[in-house]
């Protein structure tokens, strides 16, 4: 309740209905940054056509040990790895070493960073339900209160 208060405490809400105060919440979206599933990683650079490249850098004696690296995170036998945390500084640097060893474009390794970016409803995101009048109406009751 305390995050629906707070966003009800800003100015583009003052001027609403409950109802349309509740309607415009549940409109809201947000864009978040998680964990992404191996396989999807594998899936884009195999869609992208240079999943091929990666395994065969594995060969040569410039890029081996980039290739092994990386295939070993997305490849990983053992099943522990399952997601990449894009926005770790490993991650990252994988990225670049990819794109500075031809392996893939710049444009490429975006493409593989986006996949981090899920838009969700902003009360999914706080742990709330879809919110109705009677929740806003609480919420605002509580702040005037």
């Amino acid at each position: 309740m305390d995050a629906l208060e707070a966003e009800l405490s800003g100015a583009q809400y003052a001027g609403l209905s409950d109802a349309d105060a509740a309607a415009a919440i549940n409109a809201r979206t947000v864009t978040l940054r998680v964990p992404v599933e191996t396989w999807r990683i594998r899936q884009a650079a195999i869609e992208a056509g240079y999943w091929a490249t990666l395994l065969d850098a594995r060969e040569v004696p410039a890029t081996r040990a980039l290739a092994l690296n990386v295939l070993a995170w997305l490849d990983d036998q053992s099943g522990v790895i399952r997601t990449v945390d894009m926005d770790r500084p490993a991650a990252v640097a994988m990225r670049s070493a990819l794109v500075a060893a031809g392996v893939c474009t710049q444009a490429q390794a975006d493409e593989l960073a986006a996949l981090a970016d899920v838009s969700m409803p902003w009360t999914a995101s706080v742990g709330l339900p879809e919110v109705g009048i009677g929740l806003v109406r609480n919420a605002r009751r509580s702040l005037n209160g």
